[in-house]
């Protein structure tokens, strides 16, 4: 590990963990001012980081401290039309009787320190399949001014309301599972975590209002397997992985008493996900390097001559790609310029491209899990096939 990544880790982890620094110092030079800078804005983390830089005496160049400030006073700016965003969201739903659910980022939020300095760009909420068209009229109404998504990949799983202030997802399913093996595990699991009687309630600082969130092994085990679809689709950062690390604590703490209840519940829905590799890879950064006490990993194989090896690769590759990587974000910028064009594609061929496409970004994680990467080829495979001969997607339950 280099001198910057250190750096930027002990800085992280007093900002999210709260661990002493005693008598931390440090010195850059120009070359390595810009690569810390660069790390932290990858990474996801520059209202934490940042934040912890100004407070200190080190020698920071002035136009990068002019740099850090702008953009903490952005993010804590940024807050307030989320906080109303989210108290609009959940007031119209629940007047209009349904049960909303608060998921990932402002919900995890609260378990930092500085909630403010947590970068968040939208509000993801769950409603249920059976709420879903519902709740997507009555947001219709309450923002009649958003601009919606109505693209088949993303209706699957949400529906997009972008506003000024911030993006609402509104979820039908907390993740889009395509393996049928996957669907009748995961699914279940969530229909039983987001009963009313089963949810948890957070009372949160700012709005002062009282929210639901997913009962708390379920979310443990949705937060982590949303950075793990980070990291495969897109990217994955220490934001996220942040977030996971603090809800591992907070759920461990909350379970004390009923652990070996807790440890199987993860362990035994892992392996029926097949997602028990990928746990391992995850757990070694928040472990190893967020220094996580190793007991609050269910299940963590610190002797694991596999681990080792890929652990560190997986670590590297977070550093090295963040929360977007390179070939992601050019996808996201051509995906409405190729849109028009495939559309004039004929169908079995766009289905076909489609099938070749997710076969070939399931390769790549062979590195890291050949488990995982079988699993990820044959759900594209099945995947791919059961679109060649129907129209529609298949369906979610």
């Amino acid at each position: 590990m280099n001198k910057v990544v250190s750096v930027y880790l002990t800085l992280l982890r007093h900002a999210v963990m709260g661990e002493p620094l005693k008598d931390f110092s440090f010195s850059f030079n120009e070359q390595e001012w810009k690569e810390f800078a660069a790390l932290v804005y990858r990474q996801g983390t520059a209202g934490l980081v940042f934040n912890e830089v100004l407070g200190r005496k080190d020698a920071v160049p002035e136009d990068l401290r002019m740099e850090m400030r702008s953009t903490c006073a952005r993010q804590m700016m940024q807050q307030p039309r989320l906080q109303d965003l989210l108290k609009t969201t959940f007031t119209v739903l629940q007047q209009a009787g349904l049960h909303p659910v608060l998921l990932k980022g402002f919900g995890l939020a609260e378990l930092y320190p500085r909630p403010e300095l947590r970068s968040w760009g939208d509000l993801d909420v769950y409603v249920g399949p059976d709420q879903y068209h519902e709740a997507a009229g009555v947001l219709r109404k309450a923002f009649p001014d958003s601009r919606h998504h109505d693209e088949e990949w993303e209706e699957l799983k949400h529906y997009n309301f972008v506003l000024p202030d911030g993006m609402v997802e509104m979820h039908r399913v907390s993740v889009k599972m395509e393996h049928p093996k996957d669907k009748k595990v995961y699914y279940a699991l969530e229909r039983e975590a987001m009963k009313p009687e089963r949810v948890e309630h957070l009372t949160l600082r700012e709005p002062a209002m009282q929210i639901d969130i997913p009962e708390g092994r379920f979310n443990m085990l949705f937060t982590f397997l949303h950075a793990w679809n980070h990291f495969v689709e897109e990217g994955l950062g220490m934001k996220q992985l942040c977030d996971v690390c603090l809800l591992a604590r907070k759920t461990y703490e909350k379970e004390r008493q009923s652990k070996e209840d807790y440890t199987d519940y993860m362990l035994r829905n892992l392996k029926a996900l097949r997602l028990m590799q990928p746990w391992q890879l995850i757990g070694y950064v928040l472990v190893e390097y967020m220094h996580l006490p190793e007991e609050m990993w269910p299940g963590y194989q610190r002797e694991s001559r596999w681990l080792k090896k890929h652990g560190e690769l997986f670590f590297r590759r977070v550093m090295e790609e963040g929360v977007l990587r390179e070939e992601a974000a050019e996808k996201m910028k051509t995906r409405y310029e190729d849109r028009e064009k495939n559309l004039r594609m004929p169908l079995l061929l766009r289905k076909l491209k489609t099938l070749r496409l997710r076969i070939a970004s399931s390769q790549w994680l062979r590195v890291y899990s050949d488990e995982y990467a079988r699993h990820m080829l044959a759900t594209a495979v099945y995947r791919g096939i059961k679109r060649l001969f129907k129209k529609d997607e298949v369906v979610l339950y």
